[in-house]
């Protein structure tokens, strides 16, 4: 890593909001056959999300995007709120469907009426970006808000970030730091690393410490922070 500098120092901005797809897995420890008896004979909506986490992850199985669809599918028309999100995410990036923005959004929206943290944080990010719609970034940050609060490290980081440079909403930089200290108390890298530049430098209510900078700032790099500094 580069010396760093006392003045000066660069934040890490987003690029751009990228969807995500629901990865928890209420059944993870139970055996395949087992999870597959209950998706089919049982018609279990957990099971059937579980199934297709695993065939979407390759996790214990061979990666099929095209079953992990239909076993979202199965689960999502019992109103699963993670399949619900995970099929808009694969109709908005067109994973063994075409890409349809309107049929992407349908089903966030379904996830997100249910409180799901994925499906809030792609709807957000669908209105940040004005993909299929017009954008809106108070829409957006008002899902972001609602995505983080429920606890996804991604939202937490990316809500830091509008407030960081003000993209579309009022810049706020103590609630900035608020939301990069919460991403990074999970260990999220660019949450870290911009933490660590408003140690360097003093701001947003913090006491310049530049011991506690360097910390942030290296875990940042080790975690994959690509930045000059990094370097």
């Amino acid at each position: 890593m580069k010396k760093l500098l006392t003045t000066g120092l660069l934040f890490l901005f987003l690029a751009g909001s990228a969807g995500a797809q629901a990865v928890e897995e209420s059944l993870k420890n139970v055996p395949y056959d087992e999870v597959l008896k209950m998706a089919t004979e049982n018609n279990d909506p957990k099971a059937q999300y579980d199934l297709g986490v695993r065939y979407f992850e390759g996790e214990g199985v061979e990666k099929d995007p095209l079953k992990a669809r239909e076993w979202y599918e199965k689960a999502a028309a019992q109103g699963h709120s993670g399949a619900e999100s995970n099929l808009g995410y694969m109709y908005e990036n067109a994973i063994t469907v075409e890409q349809d923005y309107a049929k992407a959004k349908e089903y966030y929206e379904k996830g997100a009426a249910k409180n799901d943290k994925y499906a809030l944080f792609n709807l957000a990010s669908v209105y940040k970006e004005g993909r299929g719609v017009a954008k809106d970034p108070l829409k957006a940050k008002e899902l972001f808000e609602k995505s983080a609060q429920l606890g996804l490290v991604n939202a937490q980081y990316h809500l830091g970030d509008m407030y960081l440079t003000g993209a579309g909403i009022d810049k706020d930089l103590n609630k900035a730091r608020y939301w990069f200290e919460k991403a990074a108390e999970q260990g999220q890298p660019e949450s870290q690393f911009n933490l660590g530049i408003m140690y360097e430098n003093g701001i947003a209510g913090l006491k310049r410490d530049h011991n506690k900078a360097m910390e942030l700032i290296e875990k940042g790099c080790e975690g994959g922070v690509e930045h000059q500094i990094c370097q």
